[in-house]
């Protein structure tokens, strides 16, 4: 059986594509469902996809049939496919700019698909429904940076960027050294990462979670003797706006602590 690759354009997702005569899996029938919609099939295109999905083809397959389905006047079925689609971890899918779906522009349920399937792409960007991207907001702003003495040790600037998904810290210390890291939230892990990044090339990885008021950050790393290496950090929102920044170690498993510095951030004037 002579199998034929080309580039095709389905359902404004660009794959690679096989054409084959007599599929034998998921994705040989996906692949010729793929391409016979590129060729305006789409009766032929919606029972390859929907063979491809009774084998166990991925999500896409669904989009893809609904995308044939929309084509052909079927809306409802095509509707219902795309809700089954967002329901899952797949995508991001082009609802709002995918020609396929044409059809389906004016129905209310599938503006509302658009909604869910635009706030799923951007889910930082939506506080009121993903609240965990925003638990260390209290952070971001232009701060002058001391020490318990008040002793002035360094200038930051905290930003959100990516589409409010990543803190990033700009620091400079009093002797001009500096660095940066960047905060996110890991929705797989549930857990918060910071990769601080010095400039002599030193890059430090943080594991967060974050309490009432503050987020608390551990990082371990194994030394040449068989001990490990545990450091504590932890951002406090304090008063007047201001956040302390504590952090001590341990080599001896949590026995003794060792403070390494005990900072406070104020929010610049001006």
């Amino acid at each position: 059986m002579k199998r034929i690759i080309v580039i095709a354009l389905a359902c404004g997702v660009a794959t690679l594509q096989l054409s084959a005569q007599d599929p034998i899996d998921a994705n040989g029938w996906e692949q010729l469902g793929s391409s016979q919609h590129a060729k305006g099939q789409y009766r032929e295109a919606a029972v390859s996809f929907q063979k491809a999905i009774d084998m166990g083809f991925p999500p896409v397959g669904k989009y893809n049939l609904a995308c044939a389905l929309a084509r052909l006047g079927e809306k409802d079925k095509a509707l219902a496919l795309l809700g089954e689609v967002l329901a899952t971890p797949a995508g991001p899918f082009p609802l709002a700019t995918d020609p396929d779906l044409e059809s389906l522009r004016s129905e209310p349920k599938f503006q509302a698909l658009v909604t869910r399937a635009k706030e799923a792409s951007e889910p930082c960007m939506h506080p009121d429904k993903h609240p965990e991207y925003r638990q260390l907001d209290f952070w971001i702003g232009n701060w002058d940076v001391f020490d318990q003495r008040g002793n002035k040790v360094g200038d930051s600037h905290v930003d959100l960027m990516l589409k409010n998904c990543v803190l990033m810290e700009n620091w400079t210390d009093s002797q001009g050294n500096g660095g940066k890291s960047i905060n996110k939230y890991d929705s797989v892990s549930g857990k918060w990462e910071q990769f601080w990044v010095a400039d002599n090339g030193i890059t430090t990885h943080f594991i967060g979670t974050p309490g009432e008021g503050e987020m608390r950050y551990v990082y371990e790393r194994k030394l040449p003797n068989g001990n490990t290496l545990t450091r504590n950090m932890t951002f406090t929102r304090m008063p007047e706006g201001k956040v302390r920044q504590f952090s001590q170690r341990t080599i001896d498993g949590g026995k003794t602590w060792v403070a390494e510095y005990d900072f406070v951030y104020v929010p610049r004037k001006n």
